[in-house]
């Protein structure tokens, strides 16, 4: 995230100097349009984790990191083109995705992000249960 701000910042005091430079109007005028769009250049195809919170809605989890008492890192799909998000770290939400993702072993955990109160709920599919009592199978041969 600091590597990304430094360039953006870089590039904006590029800019402003050649603004100063040309002493024209429409460069101070252009100067803040000029900036956003090389936030928004630098900001959209590097790969780093979105800082803003998901959009309310469902998403299906591709990936996912855990950094105890950092972050949560999550690539989550909404059917479009996944993206990859920071959530911060709270132990509660950590292990409620651990546990979806134990349960799921790892395939099938989605997370409802809501709009409300701005909370995550991770689900995965139940665990394999069975009423019937399981008979070991026995070999067909043995060696001795």
């Amino acid at each position: 995230m600091t590597i990304l701000a430094s360039v953006w910042l870089a590039l904006s005091l590029i800019l402003c100097t050649f603004a100063w430079l040309a002493n024209r109007r429409l460069g101070l005028i252009c100067l803040p349009l000029a900036a956003a769009i090389a936030a928004l250049a630098l900001w959209v195809p590097t790969g780093s984790p979105r800082f803003t919170r998901p959009p309310p809605g469902e998403y299906a989890v591709l990936g996912h990191k855990i950094e105890v008492d950092r972050a949560i890192y999550l690539l989550l799909d909404s059917g479009g083109v996944p993206t990859y998000y920071v959530l911060p770290y709270t132990t509660g939400k950590a292990n409620d995705l651990q546990d979806a993702l134990d349960a799921g072993e790892g395939k099938g955990v989605r997370v409802k992000i809501d709009g409300d109160s701005g909370g995550e709920s991770y689900d995965g599919p139940p665990p394999v249960t069975a009423e019937e009592t399981k008979t070991p199978e026995t070999p067909a041969f043995t060696i001795q």
